[in-house]
């Protein structure tokens, strides 16, 4: 009797455990930022980023942060990119909205490999017609 006692006993605290582990995974906070930079090849004169994060597991929360976004959105305005490229983990997808001049809309996922980890930085490029 004392051995069902002791093993319901550690059943039930077996269940605390795994409800409480999944509690403060879903409190994980949403961040929401805007990050701006600049480029000479946009003829505006800043561009806007805006980082939306979630479930961002503390290892990875540099990729969540201004100065990755900014490095992420200096590369694909200096290569002019109009195709998928990957950069410091994010997938970069452009979509040309106009062309002459070129107005291209980016999108940049960053998904954690063994976390779940989720970071969207999206930014409209304005490029100068030289």
């Amino acid at each position: 009797m004392k051995r069902l006692a002791l093993l319901a006993a550690l059943a039930a605290f077996g269940v605390m455990l795994v409800a409480a582990g999944a509690a403060s995974a879903s409190e994980m906070p949403k961040i929401e930022r805007t990050c701006t930079t600049t480029s000479k090849n946009v003829t505006t004169k800043n561009v806007q980023g805006f980082v939306y994060a979630t479930n961002v597991d503390p290892l990875q929360a540099k990729f969540a942060r201004c100065a990755t976004a900014k490095k992420v959105m200096n590369k694909m305005l200096s290569l002019r990119i109009e195709k998928p490229k990957v950069f410091e983990g994010f997938r970069c997808t452009p979509a040309v909205v106009q062309t002459e001049p070129d107005i291209v809309n980016y999108r940049c996922v960053f998904k954690g490999a063994d976390t779940a980890t989720f970071i969207k930085l999206i930014f409209t490029a304005k490029y100068d017609m030289d």
